[in-house]
């Protein structure tokens, strides 16, 4: 690929990427394909990521981010001078709907999606309406506007999946940068991490993020908070968060805000 170019100044003039006020601000901060990790570029706006593994085979995806992120991962390639044709998957942790956003517009490019097999019939039918759980916790200023954030940003607009390939707990997946699958439901049923052994990168969607979506602090790799509203399965997070923890040592790149290094099995022991 190309050496890396000056980033065009597309992604502040971008309407529907407005970042709440009282957000940390460390944590309000875009991100153009900034090198988080060894090959490894994140892409962040409206506090939601999108990351690129890059390998001699091209680039993978992780996670589709929400239908106004298309600009900023075009200015992403861009920046390190690549082009969309040289995204060879995109690969999701999950379905939620601020996961999912550019995956369909990329299929119809021709790159296929890979996702969760438990996931596969939700993304296809189409997510519909949002549940109503998440909205009891609207009356939390910094939860409100990073929900509205998400939803000016197209949230709900995601298309349903037309078709994807499937992937299962153990499959090291055939893509640029060949991630292992590790199962961690707790947050959806079908939720995924995926795991460079070698470059001791972890990518934890939502199993594990750095920031308390209700008070909009920094915090260290946690869950998402909400319980069972919001959730899942709270019990399914933890006992995932504790098998993360088993990794060890290593660079976390969570599904929202900003990446971790460190020990994960300091914060999440073995429940033996």
């Amino acid at each position: 690929m190309a050496t890396a170019k000056e980033t065009p100044d597309v992604i502040g003039k971008q309407r529907n990427l407005r970042i709440p006020w009282n957000i940390e601000p460390q944590l309000r901060e875009e991100q153009v394909a900034t090198e988080v990790a060894d090959g490894v570029y994140q892409l962040c706006s409206t506090m939601t990521n999108m990351y690129l593994i890059e390998d001699d085979d091209g680039l993978t995806l992780v996670d589709a981010g929400v239908p106004a992120q298309m600009e900023l991962l075009e200015a992403g390639l861009e920046r390190i001078g690549a082009e969309l044709t040289d995204i060879k998957a995109v690969i999701l942790t999950h379905v939620d709907p601020d996961h999912i956003g550019l995956a369909e517009p990329l299929r119809k490019a021709g790159i296929p999606v890979w996702l969760p097999e438990e996931g596969y019939e939700t993304a296809k039918a189409g997510l519909g309406r949002p549940p109503l759980a998440p909205f009891f916790f609207m009356w939390r200023p910094a939860y409100a506007r990073f929900i509205r954030a998400l939803m000016q940003a197209g949230m709900t607009d995601a298309e349903p999946i037309a078709e994807a390939r499937t992937f299962t707990d153990g499959q090291v997946l055939d893509v640029p940068g060949q991630p292992e699958v590790i199962a961690t439901p707790g947050h959806r049923k079908e939720h995924c991490s995926f795991w460079l052994p070698e470059r001791r990168i972890l990518f934890a969607g939502d199993a594990l993020i750095t920031m308390d979506i209700m008070s909009g602090k920094a915090v260290a790799p946690e869950p998402v908070r909400g319980g069972n509203l919001f959730n899942y399965d709270k019990d399914q997070q933890m006992e995932s968060a504790r098998k993360l923890g088993a990794l060890g040592n290593l660079t976390l790149l969570p599904g929202h805000v900003q990446p971790w290094e460190g020990d994960l099995g300091a914060l999440y022991p073995s429940a033996d």
